[in-house]
């Protein structure tokens, strides 16, 4: 008598959960009975949203009925609010338990209070509040505003697109009078993308009358946001990227702010059959194609554990931005490069080697680069997923395969140093444990001396 398929239940409704679905139907399909437990029945897709405000319209929501259908799959409404990884349950918001032999965890994060007074944009619901601040500005209510950045927000993207697009949208109402001004910790626009990116974006800015402070966003008081360092800039509106907290799943382990940490191939540690990937992972940049990477590395380890696959390649992440400008928009990728031989050893992480171009350095070309979402979204009804999936249109600088060659622990590293220079102690230490958790619960040795470094600068900047 054969025996039954194990049962992978997939959690989330976002990006990470929709590309893991999709991947783990085309990996491992016939080996597995997959369900997608969903807080709703229809994918919308957020990082798309910036450009709704300016009446660029967007894609509109895909159905999650239609995606469970495309990949054999059941879907169940509700929420994941609890884990019993020892007996093989999740336990749902209205407390049913359903049995799985794997747990996909992909539920993304939840919204942080954000600088007070300010409004915060996150997606389609933010929407309305910033046109709001669009016609207030058109009417001369509104005659300087504010994007921000607030701590502990390493995606700093979707602030330079507001920034712009808004520039243009108010040329076109005739507003030419309004200041608009961006703050960033970044010592350069979008620095991870490297120079080419960080000039190609400031001359986008100038060209448009945008000026750039750095500094991150704290308070509004009356007509000013106040700065971290003590510095104020002029806004009678800030719109402010929001901080997000993780969703503090009941049963597995989270650090302080409740992300669940994870190793390269997102298993989560003393949960047996247990995985997570995108925003719900304590790796510290949130971000739509980051997540599908997640989801991708998961959903591999999964099926080579069915033995669908030779080998599972772990997270190697790639950063791919598509800039909307309210013109042609600016492909920006990066990837890490350097000595292949980097390991525990090393003090200083891989550094980031990237690109930017009006042609697209991707395809299918969308806002989210997923291997397996991409071509899902770029069609109406794909009949061959899978046999095309997203891919590079440029050459890609591949480092060592072996195991030293950790590039989402170098990413991590680097992004701490980052968030140390511009001095967020406290999300360089979080960033740090997100590294610890990918090398398996051991940092290297100067990143340890780092940690106790950073620790006491955090207890020093606390101390009243």
């Amino acid at each position: 008598m054969s025996q039954p398929r194990p049962q992978v239940i997939v959690a989330g409704g976002g990006v990470a959960a929709v590309e893991a679905l999709l991947a783990l139907h085309e990996l491992a399909g016939r080996q597995v009975r997959l369900a997608l437990l969903a807080p709703g029945t229809q994918f919308l897709n957020r990082p798309a949203s910036v450009a709704e405000p300016f009446g660029l319209g967007g894609p509109g929501p895909v159905s999650l009925t239609e995606v469970a259908r495309r990949c054999d799959a059941e879907l169940r409404t509700g929420t994941l609010a609890g884990v019993d990884a020892e007996h093989g349950i999740a336990i749902t918001g209205d407390d049913a338990r359903l049995a799985f032999d794997t747990l996909v965890v992909a539920v993304g994060a939840r919204a942080a209070l954000a600088a007070p007074g300010a409004l915060v944009f996150a997606g389609p619901q933010d929407v309305p509040a910033l046109a709001g601040v669009l016609e207030a500005a058109e009417r001369g209510e509104v005659r300087t505003i504010a994007f921000a950045i607030s701590p502990g927000v390493a995606w700093t993207l979707p602030v330079y697109e507001l920034a712009i697009m808004t520039a243009i949208d108010l040329r076109d109402r005739s507003a030419t009078d309004v200041e608009i001004t961006v703050v960033t910790p970044e010592a350069a626009p979008l620095e991870l993308f490297g120079s080419a990116a960080s000039s190609a974006v400031e001359a986008l800015l100038r060209d448009r009358g945008i000026r750039v402070i750095g500094g991150r966003a704290t308070t509004v008081h009356r007509d000013r946001l106040e700065l971290d360092h003590g510095a104020s800039v002029a806004a009678d509106a800030v719109v402010v990227l929001p901080p997000v907290q993780g969703p503090w799943i009941e049963g597995l382990p989270t650090d302080d702010r409740g992300f669940i940490p994870v190793d390269r191939h997102g298993r989560v540690a003393g949960a047996r059959g247990v995985y997570a990937a995108g925003d719900a992972t304590s790796f510290p940049i949130k971000q739509g194609g980051l997540a599908t990477q997640q989801a991708d590395a998961v959903a591999a380890a999964i099926a080579a554990e069915l033995g669908a696959l030779s080998a599972a390649p772990p997270f190697r992440p790639v950063l791919r931005g598509l800039l909307l400008t309210g013109g042609a928009p600016l492909y920006l990728r990066a990837e890490l490069e350097g000595d292949d031989a980097v390991g525990h050893s090393r003090p200083i992480p891989a550094r980031l080697h990237g690109e930017a171009s009006t042609r697209a350095l991707w395809w299918p070309p969308g806002k989210v680069a997923g291997r397996y979402l991409a071509p899902y979204l770029a069609t109406a009804r794909p009949i061959a997923l899978g046999r095309e999936p997203l891919t590079d249109r440029v050459a890609t600088r591949h480092r060592a395969s072996a195991p030293e060659a950790d590039d989402a622990l170098q990413l991590a590293l680097l992004l701490a140093d980052e968030d140390a220079r511009s001095g967020d102690f406290s999300q360089a230490l979080h960033a740090l444990d997100a590294a610890a958790a990918l090398a398996g619960g051991v940092l290297p040795a100067a990143a340890a001396e780092k940690r106790a470094a950073w620790k006491a600068a955090l207890a020093t900047h606390d101390k009243p």
